[in-house]
């Protein structure tokens, strides 16, 4: 008698008929291709958070910093490469949202909506729409910033131990509130007296790095709770069963 399927398995019933494999092959694969997925998560989240992180250096590097108030001026200022760094950069971590599917359609659809804002923020650079631009940068670091303190902790009440459950807890909630509150002090600072050199670089550079702390978290807690292995091992069966 088969097995109930489970909500979350994503492979479909099929007769006999309509398999291409026998049932033992097809469920051997399906492991197989399970475990890589799962890799491949913890790949892709390290992936986002590393391409955050490097960034502003990476801008920095290639464009210079004395003339640039803010990482959205490498667009248009002694821009050299650092243009070309900046719109590759801003659309890779777009299209890595897209393909990062969160554990509920909400978190999903969010991380969705922050892909099309910073790739809207890399395409609609500030000479074209300075509103558009800063409002999509604005709504990008909003939405990741939901995910991380509404969406990122259920799977932590689990944790056996109180002290590892505060501290992902707390990593979550600070790059989350980071991620909120720093973009929208630029907008307050508008309207004070109080505003410095660079400070637009600097407060856009802290926001980045919170990006960045909350998909590290996001990879650790991957790696420590699922024990998820980063190397695949080798399997005698995959390679007697993909032979030529």
């Amino acid at each position: 008698m088969a097995s109930a399927k489970s909500a979350t398995d994503p492979y479909k019933d099929r007769p006999a008929k309509d398999r291409y494999l026998s049932l033992d092959d097809e469920r051997y694969f399906q492991e197989v291709f399970e475990a890589q997925a799962a890799r491949t998560y913890l790949y892709l989240s390290v992936g986002i958070g590393l391409i955050a992180a490097l960034l502003p250096f990476l801008l920095v590097w290639r464009g210079g910093y004395r003339a640039h108030n803010s990482i959205s001026s490498f667009y248009t200022i002694d821009v050299g490469s650092s243009r070309d760094v900046l719109v590759g950069m801003l659309c890779a971590v777009g299209v890595f949202l897209f393909l990062f599917h969160g554990l509920s359609k909400k978190e999903n659809w969010l991380l969705n909506a922050a892909g099309v804002s910073v790739i809207g923020v890399a395409l609609i650079p500030m000479p074209a729409s300075e509103l558009l631009h800063r409002g999509l940068a604005i709504l990008f670091f909003l939405l990741i910033g939901i995910v991380a303190i509404l969406y990122s902790k259920g799977r932590l009440d689990r944790i056996k131990t109180d002290r590892a459950k505060r501290s992902f807890k707390t990593a979550y909630t600070l790059a989350g509130s980071a991620m909120i509150v720093l973009p929208l002090s630029i907008v307050a600072l508008q309207f004070t007296p109080f505003r410095f050199d660079h400070y637009m670089f600097w407060i856009e550079f802290f926001a980045i790095l919170a990006f960045s702390a909350y998909w590290f978290t996001k990879t650790l807690e991957y790696y420590l709770l699922l024990g998820i292995s980063w190397i695949a091992p080798d399997d005698p069966k995959l390679a007697s069963r993909t032979k030529g």
